[in-house]
This record gives structure tokens, C-alpha cells and sequence, in this order.
């Protein structure tokens, strides 16, 4: 287990490999968590809130054109959020990172 220093700021370098293997890139953000165990780093992605708002209207709009939506349950319309989302995601707007690993 590769061993790392804390240097000025609070910064810490993640060793090449595993920022390959977690397909980490200069600029993505990092969510820190404290745990009992010590400290847990989840990739975030960063999504512009205009495009984000753009795919959920597309959603909502292919939902409402559905002439199933009462027989919708909340499965189908978490699906319908879901692809919302990842369509904002795979768009310009994204700013750094992967989609979020845990």
C-alpha cells in the first residue's frame, strides 16, 4: 500500500496507479469524507446547472408526451430522472471528473 505525505496547504499527491486505475485527471474534484477508519475519496462530477435543467426538461417532456404516464410507478419515472441526468453529464456542461464511484 503505497504510503503518502500531507505537504503545505493540507495537499496530498494520489499515486499515479491508482489515479489510473480510478481514472482520476488533473482537474476533477474529489469528495472527502472522514470515517472511522481515516479519510474516503469519491470522484464528483460537476454538472452546469443550465444543462442540467435543459435534460430534465427533455425528460419531463418525453414524460409528459407518454400517453403511460398514469400507469407509471416510481421505478419508470426514476429511470426517466436517471437518463436526465446522465444526458446533463455527457454534455458540454461537465466540468471534471468521472460519473461518482463509491
Amino acid at each position: 500500500m503505497p504510503l503518502i505525505r500531507v505537504v503545505r496547504n493540507g495537499q496530498v499527491t494520489i499515486p499515479k496507479d491508482i489515479r489510473d486505475q480510478l481514472g482520476i485527471k488533473e482537474g476533477d474534484f474529489l469528495e472527502v469524507e472522514p470515517t472511522e477508519a481515516g479519510v474516503f475519496l469519491r470522484t464528483k462530477v460537476m454538472v452546469d446547472k443550465s444543462d442540467a435543467l435543459k435534460a430534465l426538461t427533455k425528460a419531463f417532456e418525453k414524460l409528459r408526451a407518454s400517453d403511460k404516464v398514469q400507469q407509471m410507478d416510481e421505478t419508470d419515472l426514476n429511470a426517466i430522472i436517471e437518463e436526465a441526468i446522465r444526458a446533463a453529464r455527457s454534455e458540454e456542461g461537465v466540468k471534471g471528473g468521472k460519473a461518482a464511484k463509491r
